[in-house]
């Protein structure tokens, strides 16, 4: 019983078996950047940079589809877009460029 409800689908669906090693990859590659913000007492920050990115990231799927140059090319220009908006107006670095940690303490 327990077999077929969890196991099952990722033995006989191919998409199953991709979409949780996508999870996989996703989970390991973004534990580091987590426990990095977390750390240096800026939890939030990572909401607010894919927040920022997100809208390029949807425009480069809508014009080319899954090529991942297209969306990472959007996010960047949505992130600097937002960078360069929140800088107008007297507001110096409270903006989505402004959110990247610096590595050094």
């Amino acid at each position: 019983m327990i077999w077929h409800i969890f196991f099952q689908p990722f033995i006989e669906y191919g998409f199953m078996r991709r979409a949780l090693v996508v999870c996989l990859a996703l989970s390991v590659s973004t534990t580091a950047l987590g426990v990095f913000l977390l750390l240096r007492r800026m939890s939030l920050m990572g909401d607010a940079l894919s927040h920022a990115v997100l809208p390029g990231v949807a425009v480069g799927y809508l014009l080319s589809g899954m090529s991942l140059l297209a969306m990472s090319i959007g996010g960047v220009f949505c992130w600097g877009a937002g960078g360069a908006v929140a800088g107008r107006g007297g507001r110096r670095g409270k903006g989505p460029g402004a959110q990247i940690p610096p590595i050094a303490p």
